[in-house]
């Protein structure tokens, strides 16, 4: 473990682990973790690289000392980023040169052994090894002033951050308000920027690692505003990509850095964000832990606390269109606590307050929780609001909640007895999801055929219900695995095979539980008590028939 972890250190270098053998050659009394010890501390690692004759620290100075004073700048530079890779138009602001001559010295530093090129054209990226990024630091701070740093970073940070929400307005995700603060931006050139942005999910693809390296990089430097905004200038791309722990690290990262400072609007949007992936996700491991949640609590009864909460730091940061917000994730508590009328009223307050404030995405979102609350109560307002939901996404060319209206409307129609209608949007939301590579929604249009398919007798149900699944257990998405296993044990009830029923309905009420959605439970312990009759378990039957019925019975 410790020799590794020596090697891991050394950056894999042949010259670095070379000395890290000759160190301990020549000193037999001393452990391998006694080595690995003295290399974990950065700013010592390059001195512990020297045994006699032979220094990593003289090997990289061959390179540097013939280079150009400007292009050993931007080597010093670049040196102090933490992101894993960059593209040369970073380097560029970095450094606070054009385009052109960064790519020069980009050249002349790969020439040099400095610099390592990855990526292909017209995609070049560029990324430092681990000791040559020590060494550069080293120069940073004995060649340029503290001030001439910041700068750097600032520019670097500030250029990823202004391509980066021009990238997010053009990725369709969630509808919440886009909500900027005051870091300071660095603008590229029209031609540059033109050419980058021309794919906002590929330039995301390739951006995304040094967009999270460089929020988390502002957090500890203190640079608070760049640090809130460069995290949730990703939430869309993340939604989309499935990338949920990515989001939830680097929201957290930020919200501290905004919680010690102070700054109230970055902790709301951070809030915002965290409680959205968090509600809706599970974490890696499969735990179901939710952030700032006590073990036990239902994800779904707690998003009213964690709501109502996130409204009150709007309301203090000022910003109305983020109370919007808040009020629609009140909103989905209520309806999970089967409150639909209070779950209205919160919902109508949202639609108000996001038409009086210039929000679209929050009408979207309103109009939805609306015909979710309305349920099959009353099939024709349930239509009506999903189809202004529609109109509205459409308007603001949001093509992931537009596929999430027809996805609703397909389900809706399908349970007004429109068969042909409901399948007919369904697998058209199901091909827009596919196109999106969006894994959340796919999985709910799956999950909304797999219903329709089994309710008409459609021998696709159960291959249908399985493709959801496995999206679910792949991308620890809580409420579409408790709802496809939920099919699948229905099924299998109908099928005849008892034991693959209580299998699967056990496991969705298990996950219900956990989320707190009432109506659901209900359902899969009702499916559940008709699984231990058939199988001939008339007291277990008996018990989860009985919670069934109490949960059914609140008010």
């Amino acid at each position: 473990m410790a020799a590794a972890r020596i090697v891991e250190l050394c950056g894999g270098m042949p010259l670095a682990v070379r000395i890290a053998g000759a160190r301990l050659a020549a000193r037999p009394r001393w452990t391998l973790a006694r080595l690995a010890h003295l290399l974990h501390d950065e700013r010592r690692r390059l001195d512990e690289l020297a045994a006699g004759n032979l220094a990593v620290r003289a090997g990289f100075a061959v390179g540097y000392t013939r280079l150009a004073e400007p292009t050993r700048r931007t080597f010093r530079l670049l040196g102090l980023l933490d992101a894993p890779d960059f593209a040369p138009w970073a380097a560029a602001a970095a450094a606070d040169i054009p385009p052109e001559q960064a790519e020069r010295q980009l050249e002349e530093l790969i020439d040099a052994q400095l610099l390592q090129e990855t990526g292909t054209e017209p995609h070049l990226r560029y990324r430092f090894h681990d000791l040559v990024r020590l060494y550069a630091r080293e120069h940073a701070e004995a060649a340029d002033e503290p001030a001439a740093r910041a700068a750097a970073l600032e520019r670097a940070f500030g250029a990823w951050l202004w391509l980066a929400e021009q990238a997010a307005d053009q990725v369709p995700g969630p509808c919440f308000a886009p909500i900027h603060g005051a870091a300071p931006r660095h603008p590229m050139p029209s031609g540059v920027a033109a050419a980058l942005l021309d794919d906002p999910t590929a330039w995301f693809d390739a951006e995304q690692p040094a967009l999270n390296a460089s929020a988390r990089q502002a957090a500890a430097l203190r640079m608070v505003p760049m640090a809130w905004e460069l995290a949730a200038c990703q939430e869309k791309y993340c939604d989309v990509r499935g990338l949920y722990d990515e989001w939830r690290t680097t929201h957290l990262a930020a919200l501290q850095a905004c919680r010690a400072a102070g700054d109230d609007l970055g902790t709301a949007v951070l809030t915002r964000g965290l409680i959205e992936v968090t509600t809706w996700t599970t974490a890696a491991d499969g735990s179901g832990a939710t952030v700032d949640l006590p073990d036990g609590t239902q994800t779904m009864v707690a998003l009213d606390d964690r709501a109502r909460h996130l409204r009150g730091l709007f309301e203090q940061a000022g910003e109305p269109r983020g109370t919007a917000d808040a009020l629609v994730l009140t909103a989905w508590s209520l309806v999970a606590q089967g409150r639909e009328q209070e779950a209205l009223d919160a919902a109508r307050q949202a639609l108000d307050l996001a038409t009086a404030h210039d929000h679209p995405g929050g009408e979207a979102r309103a109009h939805q929780i609306i015909a979710i609350a309305y349920g099959e109560t009353d099939l024709d307002r349930t239509i009506e609001h999903l189809t202004e939901a529609l109109r509205v996404a459409r308007l603001i060319g949001n093509t992931r909640f537009e596929t999430t209206a027809i996805q609703f409307l397909g389900a809706a129609h399908g349970r007004a007895g429109q068969v042909e209608r409901g399948g007919e949007l369904l697998l058209r939301s199901l091909a827009m999801a596919r196109s999106l590579k969006d894994r959340y929604v796919e999985a709910f249009s799956l999950l909304y055929l797999a219903m329709l398919y089994a309710a008409t007798g459609d021998d696709r149900a159960r291959e249908t219900a399985e493709a959801a699944l496995a999206i679910a257990r792949r991308f620890d998405l809580g409420h579409h695995l408790a709802q496809a296993l939920g099919i699948l044990g229905e099924l299998d009830l109908a099928a005849g095979d008892h034991a693959a029923a209580v299998g699967h309905l056990e496991e969705s009420v298990l996950v219900w539980r956990a989320r707190g959605w009432r109506s659901f439970l209900a359902e899969a312990l009702r499916a559940l008590g008709r699984a231990y009759e058939a199988a001939g378990l008339a007291e277990s039957a008996a018990r989860v028939l009985e919670e069934a019925r109490e949960l059914s019975d609140i008010r």
